[in-house]
């Protein structure tokens, strides 16, 4: 009798595990971080996910960013698309447009993280005209003017943190008979180029588009830009300058640099820097040792002031889908909790230390988030990781005006209008005026 008890109690958790099994919720993320290695920490992120939610799970699948927007609308016409998204903002309130996000959702894990705990900035960028949210920032870089501290300690001069304090510090610097150089820009036709500009124009006020699509880059303030930039091309380094010209701040001889935060691996390690202390890619430039103290010697500036405070960067937002199965769209909320909580989240952000950085504003003060596997941020106080984060809170772009994707101003950028613009205005001297004329003439055609 105990044997047949004991059979049947088998069979019943037999049975009810099989059950168990059978009612899994399955969903489906999609991420445009395509790397092996990024793939690998998804992977272990879901797997420590799905032990303490036996009920769900999770499979991942790698799309390439400028395959997304088109995959994506093939899963939803053939009935198969993900429960979950990661890419970059812009893609994400454009999906929003289309009627595919489940801003319900995306609130309810608003809700579960504190809409307080997010850099206002980015959050702002998926707020919607009725108030909700398409999406919610989970990693990014902001670019800025990385300078040396102590060169502008021994002159006495101010962070270069204004259009004034720039100008000035570039003159006070520019050496070029001893070898030494004010500022890097871009000086040649080059998305680098655009990005510095951009970051310009935004402390300007400048915008290419309106909310309805109207060009409105012709004007006195994109003017003044420009000719602002030319200025600071004067203390460059020689030749058409790109994101390379980092070189020359890595060996000792540039005062400040236009940069993302791509750049603070090679301000910390030793083998990370070797690539940029070479003298293979400029005949200004010998080689030089790494230099121990060039991190300790560098600020970083984020924020600029032109006429308002601004700064630029790219976001990475996290998003849920909508679904007609309830469960599903549960399970997504779900694992989105999950991928904010500390030690998940520093886990992704690790990916790509100073490349991924933190949307949650105590992060940069969570001791866990110094300890990369490379030691990267070791390298860095909390301090200086808050002021360079702080940058978020002023970010701001051409692509998103007052909650309003503008599509053109992503066509205006593949075209390259405005490095275009600039080419022309250092390189054949066309007046700033009508070198901006000419670019809205271009972005106007976009719009026939």
């Amino acid at each position: 009798m105990k044997n047949k008890l004991r059979i049947f109690t088998l069979a019943l958790l037999f049975c009810l595990f099989s059950a168990s099994a059978q009612a899994k919720t399955s969903i489906s993320f999609w991420t445009t971080e395509i790397a092996p290695d990024r793939q690998a920490v998804i992977e272990y992120l879901i797997r420590a996910f799905q032990i303490h939610n036996r009920s769900i799970k999770v499979t991942v699948r790698g799309v390439e960013e400028n395959k997304f927007a088109a995959e994506l609308a093939a899963a939803h016409a053939n009935g198969t698309a993900p429960d979950i998204i990661s890419c970059s903002s812009d893609l994400m309130v454009a999906f929003s447009k289309k009627g595919w996000i489940n801003c319900c959702g995306t609130q309810k894990v608003l809700d579960h993280v504190g809409k307080d705990n997010f850099f206002s900035g980015p959050l702002n960028k998926f707020r919607l005209a009725d108030g909700k949210y398409c999406g919610l920032p989970f990693n990014g870089w902001v670019q800025g003017i990385w300078y040396r501290k102590d060169w502008f300690a021994k002159k006495g001069l101010p962070a270069p943190d204004s259009w004034e304090n720039i100008l000035n510090a570039a003159r006070a610097f520019h050496d070029p008979q001893n070898g030494k150089y004010g500022i890097l820009v871009g000086t040649r036709n080059d998305s680098y180029a655009e990005q510095v500009f951009t970051h310009l124009a935004l402390s300007a006020g400048v915008t290419e588009f309106d909310k309805n699509g109207k060009v409105v880059f012709d004007s006195p303030e994109t003017a003044a830009t420009l000719k602002f930039y030319k200025q600071l091309s004067k203390y460059t380094p020689p030749g058409p300058q790109w994101w390379r010209g980092r070189d020359f701040y890595m060996q000792g001889r540039l005062a400040m640099m236009f940069y993302s935060t791509f750049i603070m691996d090679d301000l910390a390690i030793p083998a990370v820097a070797a690539n940029s202390l070479s003298p293979d890619n400029f005949n200004e430039l010998q080689g030089a040792e790494y230099d121990g103290m060039l991190l300790r010697n560098t600020g970083m500036v984020s924020s600029i002031k032109g006429t308002r405070k601004a700064a630029f960067g790219v976001i990475h937002a996290l998003g849920l889908l909508k679904s007609e199965n309830m469960k599903k769209q549960a399970a997504a909320v779900r694992f989105a909790n999950f991928l904010y909580q500390d030690d998940a989240y520093i886990t992704w952000l690790h990916m790509v230390p100073g490349g991924m950085l933190p949307m949650l504003k105590h992060i940069a003060s969570t001791p866990a988030f110094y300890r990369d596997a490379q030691g990267v941020f070791q390298k860095y106080s909390r301090k200086r990781v808050k002021e360079i984060v702080s940058g978020f809170e002023n970010i701001r772009s051409f692509s998103l005006i007052d909650g309003v994707l503008i599509p053109q101003a992503a066509q205006a950028s593949e075209q390259g209008i405005i490095s275009e613009m600039i080419d022309g205005t250092l390189q054949l001297d066309t007046p700033p005026a009508e070198a901006v004329s000419k670019a809205a003439a271009k972005m106007k055609a976009i719009n026939d």
